[in-house]
């Protein structure tokens, strides 16, 4: 009897640790991953909208994982971040979905880099990447920027030059047609350029907190506009980008007027393929799960959940982002067939 009370003990003091046991290993905590106490997350530049969201990814990704500190470091583009990436010293990284699939293929300006070992993690909020002007340039059309002064190349960030080269080409235009292309090191410095008249436009992501201090300065920050042709002329050139008409004070822009014909594309997580699989699985369950607890950081945060196409097919997932968008029913048959056709094509 003795015997057997201890034994019956001994089973209820052990609950608790096979209840911790369980829980961890269903939250995919503990399945051999090494995880890291510090975690390097490279955002383009500070003040930027993903910036401020992977800022809101901090206050999930430390309370549900065995990560402790995510610490977002806007040093720049993918150009910075990929050999950063490569040498371990950066963990993810979020740009364009469409021009990392630039860099997955080593092609264009990635092209001196060679084919990266990338994977996407998670895809989220959408951007319009046009240029910015305002009313008192004259600019109504993408022909009136030639002879003009333009803020356009971006550090370390070559999606910004071929962006550029793009919709200039659309309306038979060069760099050499403009009277100057300069390059500019944050949003910051090319609004305040736009204000107070050193440059005719910008090319940028739109950023909305940008544009309401453009509105509020100069009336309305304006957009140039690409006809329908122009438009399929640069996506038909930009794999991975797609048109869209943004409607008047769209919330995600703050744009006063409507933009037939916009240039768009999905801003979406990156990082290595040789991340182990359950820290990623990790990071997008933390993300996903919780979407409502950073929700309210910044406008875009808001598109990071389930609802709004987590799933982007340009680069190719992860397997431990895979792993989670299966269980959630979310990795369709199309995901995976373009993600076998996708990885094919690098060589």
């Amino acid at each position: 009897m003795k015997d057997r009370l201890v034994f019956k003990r001994m089973s209820i003091a052990a609950i608790p640790v096979l209840v911790m046991v369980v829980f961890l290993f269903m939250t995919g905590a503990v399945l051999g991953a090494e995880w890291p106490k510090d975690v390097a997350v490279i955002s383009p530049a500070p003040g930027a909208s993903v910036h401020m969201v992977l800022v809101g990814f901090g206050q999930v990704v430390p309370k549900y994982t065995p990560i402790e500190n995510w610490i977002v470091q806007p040093l720049g583009g993918p150009k910075l971040w990929l050999p950063m990436m490569k040498q371990g010293k950066c963990h993810f990284a979020n740009h364009s979905a469409a021009d990392i699939l630039n860099a997955f293929l080593g092609r264009g300006l990635y092209a001196k880099m060679g084919p990266q070992a990338v994977r996407t993690v998670a895809a989220g909020h959408d951007y319009m990447f046009m240029f910015w002007t305002t009313p008192d340039k004259g600019i109504r059309s993408i022909s009136d920027l030639k002879g003009k002064v333009a803020y356009i190349k971006f550090k370390a960030n070559p999606m910004f030059t071929e962006m550029a080269k793009n919709q200039l080409a659309s309306a038979g235009l060069t760099f050499k047609d403009l009277k100057a292309v300069l390059a500019f090191s944050s949003i910051k410095e090319a609004i305040r350029g736009l204000i107070e008249g050193r440059v005719d436009a910008i090319l940028y992501p739109v950023v909305p907190g940008a544009v309401m201090q453009i509105n509020e300065a100069k009336g309305e920050c304006a957009f140039v506009n690409l006809t329908k042709k122009q438009a399929k002329y640069v996506a038909d050139h930009m794999e991975g980008y797609y048109i869209d008409d943004i409607p008047a004070n769209d919330p995600r822009f703050r744009n006063k007027s409507p933009i037939p014909n916009a240039i768009c594309y999905q801003n979406a997580m990156f990082t290595s393929a040789s991340m182990d699989p359950d820290i990623v699985y990790g990071v997008v369950k933390a993300i996903f799960d919780h979407s409502d607890e950073f929700a309210d950081t910044h406008p875009a945060a808001k598109y990071w959940n389930l609802k709004h196409r987590p799933i982007c097919l340009a680069v190719p997932y992860h397997k431990g982002a895979i792993r989670y968008f299966k269980e959630k029913g979310l990795w369709t048959e199309e995901a995976q067939a373009y993600q076998e056709k996708v990885l094919k094509r690098q060589k």
